[in-house]
């Protein structure tokens, strides 16, 4: 038993050490985790309710709710986050109907009162007589020593010493229902009219505006804080969302597991997904047959998006990796009589995927990015993309006119591709998908390399499963395209799931197998699949019965970022049997 663990142990070193890609760039990552636990959800107390449209404040580690019991009594709640514990606050002001931190400071407003509070003591420093004469809620900020209210689409900005009102500022969005500070220089704009857009503003430069998309349910957005400039906090009782996210450029990414940040800013990875994987492979002898062997496409190993660990491969069993880093197993049997069968797990690993969002580079030509050495492969013409037919030179035109940016042109081609609506496809070139305007996901991928390829742009075809995350089965169901981008390396072209329009960014979290510069892995001839006899063996197709089934144990870790991706679903017909083609939409 010792003398196997150690065969299986060195297969695995000697796999991490050798499979690399082709104008692989490589890269550290930097782990960045949320500042308080999440792992499992606050128990808010049941007997106390809060209102949606009333603010959370934030101060030194707790939360201030205004909430009430069934008696319809308000009260002040304290939610501390490090403990998890809450205790109610002993007010007697008066129904409040704002607050804001301010500088060390709590302040509290109820009607004809701003109260100053000590926001570690929670001591009434003093009391302010203030223009507020409604019992309903009406959001404040306070920024360099001046109180913001929001009054329908208006700011009206006071004096915080006097209490005295300086001027009205139109507010510069419509239909804002809710405002919260962001550090001590920005305004927060927020509204359910917009879905999940938040606004940045700056009083100090309105001509500085900003706005990102908030990947949360639109109502937990009425109970976001601030924990520093870029980095936010919700907890919302109503919708049962919690937790942090941070901006990254300009996207905000979830804090519920950590951020993976790619040196120099180059990338984001998020999300993980970890699951147990399996290779079981079945055999049955139809009649007697000499000793055979069989093609096993593995994972791509340890890429931006997907990470392997813990491999184990069995003893009969011998890695291969070709120049491109695809990885494939020869699985060897001895002769067999007819009727023997035979059931064993070739190969298991602990898989990671990420959804991966690369940054890139606005500044960057097409010059710089042509004629890459090792490159050739990835630039040539083939007859699934016929780079100089009219179609498809006057698309290119049409789409790129004299552009020379890359980022644009990438954007351009992923806009475009990704408009092009999905129908199960019968591999045509990409001047018939161009025309027909429709196709499946391996005729997006032909369209999207004639685009990049024609303009000298290396790409490759990426064989991969798009995840079904309930299913207890990997399959090779899905084609996409990656890019290489100089100081990135390979870059994925997703048009069929979440964000589809954006190059570089893709949240699928994708089991990847290979890239390749055609249509066909070395390994295995004809059709579309994981497996298959040896080339110089396929005459036994029909002598022999196998498949390969790639089991997915459940995940080793319950992810709740507050998201759920929508996928165009793929019609697939898997082939696990020899002999069978296999259908890639």
């Amino acid at each position: 038993m010792k003398k196997l663990v150690w065969i299986l142990l060195f297969f695995s070193f000697f796999s991490s050490a050798v499979a690399v890609s082709v104008g692989e760039v490589p890269i550290s990552w930097k782990e960045i985790r949320s500042k308080y636990n999440w792992k499992t959800n606050p128990s808010f107390p049941e007997s106390e309710s809060v209102d949606l449209f009333e603010s959370v404040l934030y101060t030194d580690g707790r939360l201030f709710f205004q909430t009430k019991d069934s008696t319809k009594q308000s009260s002040i709640l304290i939610w501390n986050l490090e403990s998890g514990e809450s205790k109610k606050f002993p007010w007697d002001g008066g129904r409040v109907t704002g607050w804001t931190e301010c500088s060390g400071k709590i302040l509290i407003q109820t009607t004809k009162t701003l109260w100053d509070l000590d926001a570690k003591t929670l001591v009434v420093n003093r009391k302010l007589p203030w223009p507020n004469n409604g019992k309903s809620w009406q959001d404040i900020v306070c920024l360099d020593h001046k109180i913001y209210r929001l009054v329908s689409e208006q700011l009206e900005v006071y004096d915080l010493e006097s209490g005295e009102l300086e001027s009205k500022i139109p507010v510069p969005f419509s239909s804002v229902q809710r405002i919260t500070k962001r550090g001590e220089s920005d305004i927060l704009f927020l509204s359910s009219f917009w879905g999940n857009t938040i606004q940045v503003f700056s009083p100090k430069d309105p001509t500085n505006k900003k706005e990102w998309k908030f990947p949360v349910n639109h109502r937990a957005l009425f109970k976001l804080v601030t924990l520093s400039e870029d980095h936010f906090l919700i907890f919302d009782p109503i919708t049962k969302i919690y937790g942090e996210w941070m901006v990254f450029e300009n996207s905000i990414l979830p804090l519920l597991t950590p951020v993976e940040v790619a040196d120099g800013l180059r990338a984001y990875r998020f999300s993980p997904i970890q699951n147990k994987i399996q290779y079981q492979f079945q055999l049955t002898a139809l009649i007697d047959v000499p000793e055979t062997k069989y093609q096993l496409v593995l994972p791509k190993q340890n890429t931006s998006s997907q990470n392997l660990k813990d491999e184990v491969i069995h003893p009969s069993a011998v890695e291969e990796v070709d120049g491109a880093g695809n990885r494939s197993l020869v699985l060897t049997f001895p002769p067999l009589k007819a009727g023997d069968t035979r059931d064993i797990s070739v190969y298991e690993a602990i898989l990671t995927r990420y959804k991966i969002h690369w940054n890139l580079n606005p500044n960057l030509t097409l010059s710089k990015n042509q004629n890459q050495n090792g490159m050739e492969s990835y630039l040539l013409d083939d007859w699934f993309l016929k780079l100089n037919e009219d179609v498809v030179v006057q698309k290119r035109n049409t789409l790129f006119q004299e552009n020379t940016n890359l980022k644009q042109i990438l954007t351009k081609t992923q806009e475009y591709v990704s408009s092009i609506p999905y129908k199960s496809g019968s591999f045509e070139p990409a001047p018939k998908v161009i025309e027909k305007n429709n196709g499946g996901c391996t005729e997006h991928s032909y369209v999207t390399m004639a685009l990049l390829r024609g303009m000298g742009i290396p790409s490759r075809l990426v064989w991969n499963y798009l995840p079904t995350e309930s299913s207890k089965e990997i399959t090779f169901n899905h084609k996409f395209v990656e890019v290489w981008v100089e100081g990135l390396g390979w870059i994925p072209m997703e048009p069929l799931a979440a964000p589809r329009s954006k190059p570089g960014v893709t949240y699928a979290r994708h089991v990847v197998f290979a890239g390749l510069p055609g249509t066909n892995h070395p390994k295995i001839a004809g059709g579309d699949r994981l497996v298959q006899l040896s080339k110089d063996q396929l005459d036994l197709n029909k002598k022999i019965k196998f498949k390969l089934v790639v089991v997915k144990n459940d995940s080793t870790n319950d992810e709740i970022d507050g998201t759920e991706e929508k996928v165009i679903p793929q019609k697939t017909n898997r082939a696990l049997n020899s002999g069978e083609e296999m259908v890639v939409p």
